[in-house]
């Protein structure tokens, strides 16, 4: 009985951490070539929806796949953008991007009545850099 506890236990931590980002660590913020803009969009690792990932956009472009503990970044062109993921439902957030300029959004997984739905939350750069620093690159 003792036997079967522990397997289980090792089977469903092995399977949600098949779920994780598994890239390399985040070592610090590359600046966007001049005059363009970079976007980091990352997800603190959380039991909760630890198995749900999903692709981000910036607009109609799509940015990266984000997982569990992981971040992605990309260089875009100033302007506004509605950076968005999809589950069951879309959910968004506006973010506006400078010439030179770096910005964050944090992910996460709330609930959804099948499936988690991704939460998207522009952050400052203070608290960007503080929970970042334990993310790995995100890869699909």
């Amino acid at each position: 009985m003792h036997l079967k506890r522990i397997l289980s236990i090792g089977i469903v931590s092995t399977l949600l951490s098949a779920c994780s980002a598994t890239g390399t660590q985040f070592a610090g913020f590359t600046p966007p070539a001049e005059g363009q803009s970079k976007i980091y969009v990352y997800r603190p690792s959380a039991f909760k929806g630890s198995g749900v990932h999903y692709d981000v956009h910036a607009n109609n472009q799509l940015i990266g796949h984000i997982r569990n503990g992981g971040y992605i970044s990309k260089e875009l062109m100033p302007g506004d953008y509605e950076i968005w993921a999809k589950t069951e439902a879309r959910r968004s957030v506006q973010v506006p991007l400078r010439p030179n300029e770096t910005q964050c959004v944090k992910a996460s997984v709330g609930f959804g009545a099948f499936v988690g739905r991704p939460k998207l939350e522009w952050v400052s750069m203070e608290k960007c850099e503080t929970e970042i620093r334990n993310t790995v690159q995100s890869a699909k």
